[in-house]
Formats: structure tokens, sequence, C-alpha cells
């Protein structure tokens, strides 16, 4: 079950009680499906190391964009922070890095 999200002070929050950790390996995808039903609005709070280049797809997989290129893909945001999600979604992630650690907190916006 996925904490609701309760601020009692300024700038803080609960604990989640449904958390995911990452370690990504070079250009290996990894996914989590996001707790819930589809019905559920939750909140998907990222962190990651400060050095760390992580891409997040949401419903789509994540892709490291080319030396010297653009990429301009729908739903694939670098180091996203904080983000509307629904249950039964699917994040994905990934790496150039040799290796790249990564949080996911889900909280419930019900």
């Amino acid at each position: 079950m996925t904490v609701r999200i309760s601020n009692n002070y300024e700038d803080t929050t609960n604990f989640s009680d449904t958390t995911s950790t990452l370690t990504l390996a070079t250009s290996t995808e990894l996914t989590v499906a996001v707790p819930g039903n589809a019905s559920e609005p939750i909140q998907a709070l990222f962190a990651y190391n400060s050095t760390s280049k992580v891409y997040v797809g949401y419903n789509v997989t994540a892709v490291v964009p080319g030396a010297g290129t653009v990429n301009n893909n729908q739903f694939i945001e670098y180091r996203p922070l904080k983000r509307f999600v629904k249950g039964g979604d699917v994040l994905s992630f990934i790496t150039p890095d040799t290796d790249a650690n990564v949080g996911v907190s889900f909280r419930s916006l019900n």
C-alpha cells in the first residue's frame, strides 16, 4: 500500500512505504511498476547520485541520446525530480554511465 502524503511541518513529509532502489549498468534498461491501480493518483519522487546521468521513460522505453544528437522523444526525461503517475504505470530507467544509483518513492495523492 502506498502511504498518503501528510505534510505536518514545512518542507517535511512522511517516509513512503513503497520504494524502489536501482543500480543501473551501462545502457541496461531497468523498469519499475507503479503500485496500485489506474484510478489511483500517485506521486513519484526520484533521487540520484549527484553525478549520475539517468534518463527516465514514462510508459515508454527510456533511451540515451547518441553523442552530438538531439532526441525528441515523448515521455522521456533527464533526471526528473517529482512527477504525477498512476497505479500500473511503468517507469523505465537507463544510464550511459558505468553505473548509477537511483531511488524512487511513491506516495498516494488520494
